[in-house]
């Protein structure tokens, strides 16, 4: 028996994009994909995941919203890492806002890759 690959859950808005994500990272890791905050938060609280991957903005929320509420949730959620996706300039101060690891978006396969594997490197901490 194989151990069980890694939870991310992707919130992502724009549906080409998240065909990318979830085929890149479908290879290492169990993933869900959303398009929305109202479904990023409520696939959290009901799936569980080990890494959410978070487009700053989404149709029905910010970032900073949305977080706000999965650690409002349940303190499981509030250990949560987070990945900020996105192609604000001034992405690092976003994620760090947050407490997120940031990726730019447009991103290749290896920084997003790269920055689920430092999320999940946070979370075992």
């Amino acid at each position: 028996m194989t151990a069980s690959k890694p939870r991310v859950l992707v919130a992502e808005d724009d549906e080409d994009v998240r065909a990318a994500f979830e085929s890149v990272l479908s290879e290492r890791f169990e993933t869900r994909c959303v398009g929305t905050a109202s479904q990023a938060v409520a696939m959290a609280a009901t799936w569980s995941p080990d890494v959410i991957l978070l487009d700053w903005i989404l149709p029905d929320g910010f970032g900073e919203d949305v977080v706000r509420q999965l650690r409002a949730i349940e303190p499981e959620l509030a250990e949560v890492p987070i990945v900020v996706v996105s192609g604000a300039p001034n992405l690092k101060e976003l994620a760090a806002g947050v407490g997120a690891v940031p990726c730019p978006k447009p991103c290749d396969i290896e920084q997003l890759t790269s920055a689920v594997e430092t999320a999940l490197a946070r979370a075992k901490r």
